[in-house]
């Protein structure tokens, strides 16, 4: 007999990426709050919809907003600032389909590089990174507001904007 977890890791929901829209914004704002993310103003928020510099997308699955990922974009990369799932929502293959579409986005703007910091102790999201081809390359010491040091990782794309053989050495 299959356990439910492996059923729901085997099984793929419908599900949409789309841009995050003005109207995402309370429901992003409760899943990264949930995602202990740290907090950002609602005038921020709104800001980043306008700026250029930057790229917000939700997940929605079952008709509702269960996932957010943004980006910051530099001259030559993209840097992954904020990804979180729901927690009802969580280990089904969302927060992969976040990294895709976050990475996808980044090579189609032609960039180097996707780069993120995540928590030393989250060893699931360690794990989702590297499983999606990222690589440690560094920590940066006491970045968290709670004294956390953060791991640096990295994805680099080749010159379709793929993780390609440059990211694999």
């Amino acid at each position: 007999m299959l356990s439910k977890r492996r059923y729901d890791r085997g099984v793929s929901e419908p599900f949409v990426l789309r841009p995050m829209m003005e109207a995402d914004l309370d429901t992003v704002e409760a899943i990264e709050e949930a995602s202990d993310l740290p907090r950002r103003s609602p005038e921020a928020r709104r800001e980043e919809l306008g700026d250029e510099r930057t790229r917000g997308v939700v997940l929605e699955a079952g008709g509702a907003v269960v996932g957010v990922g943004s980006l910051w974009l530099a001259p030559d990369a993209a840097h992954i600032t904020s990804l979180a799932v729901a927690g009802e929502a969580r280990r089904r293959g969302h927060g992969r389909r976040l990294v895709t579409a976050l990475v996808a986005l980044a090579g189609s703007l032609g960039l180097e590089a996707v780069t993120l910091e995540v928590r030393a102790s989250n060893g699931a999201a360690r794990a989702l990174y590297a499983g999606c081809g990222f690589e440690e390359v560094g920590e940066r010491r006491r970045y968290y507001a709670d004294g956390e040091d953060a791991v640096i990782m990295t994805l680099a794309l080749d010159d379709d904007g793929r993780a390609g053989s440059a990211a694999r050495g």
